[in-house]
């Protein structure tokens, strides 16, 4: 194999091992159906208790566009929201925003998300706004996203615009691999020069 042979099956092997499938999520629960105990969400499954989809219009009119989620349904017994596909090994943003429940004075109330272990634990006083959360996350393997609320009286926080999107390398990574990679193969090709002397 001549040198620039193994040069450009060297960058392409390089080029192959740095690509990653990308996976993302972004859910504004708008396009769910208003609905007590819902549990038919198109990228969530809801376990350990229930949680409710509540928007304005609607009896609930709380959340700032058309739905969002009551993370505590309507059983007193808080649901964990978790997604229905796994996240790949790799580096994503997540954001999301999260409310108070808007309705009773006297709870505050609490969330563990969870993405490749627990990332945080939000509590809200029930007057809270919304406010966007962010976070940077690497996954050493695959898994879910997971909202766990820790409620259990059929008020809860409310979730809505959550995103997921995988954060890209810098674009110069795969050169800068392949360069390095070069010249590890022309100290190698020194060495056997040498070696043949």
């Amino acid at each position: 194999m001549t040198a620039a042979a193994a040069m450009v099956a060297l960058t392409t092997m390089t080029s192959v091992a740095t690509s990653a499938t990308v996976t993302s999520l972004s859910d504004n629960f708008d396009s769910e159906t208003q609905a007590l105990n819902y549990g038919a969400f198109a990228n969530w499954n809801v376990s350990n208790g229930t949680v409710d989809v509540i928007g304005t219009p609607g009896r609930f009119p709380l959340c700032d566009s058309a739905n969002c989620v009551d993370l505590d349904g309507s059983t007193s017994n808080a649901g964990d929201l978790t997604t229905k596909d796994t996240f790949a090994a790799g580096t994503y943003e997540l954001s999301f925003r999260l409310a108070g429940n808007q309705r009773r004075s006297s709870l505050n109330d609490g969330v563990d998300i969870s993405f490749g272990g627990l990332i945080a634990t939000l509590t809200k006083a029930h007057n809270d706004p919304f406010q966007l959360y962010t976070y940077i996350v690497t996954l050493a393997s695959a898994d879910y996203l997971s909202f766990s609320h820790a409620g259990g009286d059929n008020i809860g926080l409310l979730l809505d615009d959550v995103n997921v999107t995988a954060v890209p390398l810098p674009a110069a990574l795969p050169l800068y691999g392949a360069g390095l990679a070069a010249m590890g193969f022309v100290g190698w090709r020194r060495k056997q020069k040498l070696a043949k002397t």
